[in-house]
């Protein structure tokens, strides 16, 4: 019964073709500093308005004072008003050089690129269906990617760190106990679950989530304690595996078996 898995997993079947997460969005920083340029804009504005300036006027002088173009100033110029233009040089030219130089760099060191790519990939692990969602990709993970995608089987694999190798077309990265994540990966529409992380509280937790998600998921949960089984199987999940367990009967399995001398 604890093998029974394999042969669930095995299966071939054929279904669509072939993602920050959710995975990391390289465009994060260029929209923070975007968000403050546009305060220190509508901030400068209304000093220059309170000022004596008219709303245009204000929003003019201001834009101008932030990009260093140089023109002369509008309306009489004050203490006060030298003392703000000093000021909102300090904070409006240092935010507007960070934005365009966080613009420049994903746009020419190949960000741009590969948020599109990871785009066009979660639209093809959105049109995927009974495949198997992969939680974890350590060395236990690995060994499972390849005896299911051998059967021919659509695996998406979740996993906390950037994974970039060609062998994996599906990949969400993020944290498996993150329900963003697994929706990212397709559980609700998955034939199988495959927890094989190095945590049975992390594996316990993904367990009860996707079995919330989907009824009739099968589940298949690595335990790397005995202790854990039950609760794993309490959980939801359908089979237990202790890959230490399965090592060590294997090994065992191996050793020419004799009876004792004399």
């Amino acid at each position: 019964m604890r093998f029974r898995f394999l042969k669930f997993l095995g299966r071939g079947h054929r279904h669509a073709p072939l993602v920050r997460g959710a995975p990391k969005d390289p465009w994060g920083r260029f929209w923070a500093g975007l968000t403050l340029l546009l305060v220190v804009v509508v901030v400068g504005t209304i000093g220059y308005h309170r000022l004596g300036l008219s709303v245009m006027d204000a929003l003019y002088q201001t834009v101008i004072t932030i990009t260093t173009v140089g023109y002369d100033e509008i309306g009489t110029v004050t203490d006060s008003y030298r003392v703000f233009t000093v000021v909102l040089i300090l904070f409006g030219v240092g935010t507007a050089l960070y934005t365009l130089g966080v613009l420049i760099e994903s746009l020419f060191e190949g960000r741009l690129d590969i948020e599109i790519r990871r785009r066009r990939m979660q639209k093809q692990i959105d049109r995927l269906q009974e495949h198997v969602v992969l939680c974890g990709y350590g060395q236990v993970g690995g060994a499972i990617y390849r005896e299911l995608t051998s059967a021919k089987r659509n695996v998406v694999v979740v996993d906390r760190r950037e994974l970039e190798s060609d062998e994996l077309p599906f990949v969400v990265t993020g944290e498996a106990t993150d329900d963003e994540v697994l929706i990212a990966a397709g559980v609700q529409r998955a034939g199988a679950l495959v927890l094989a992380l190095d945590s049975d509280v992390d594996n316990l937790y993904v367990a009860l989530t996707a079995r919330s998600m989907c009824s009739e998921l099968f589940i298949v949960a690595r335990s790397n304690n005995s202790s854990a089984e039950p609760k794993l199987l309490q959980a939801g999940v359908d089979e237990v595996v202790n890959p230490d367990e399965i090592g060590g009967s294997r090994m065992a399995s191996l050793v020419p078996m004799r009876a004792p001398s004399g």
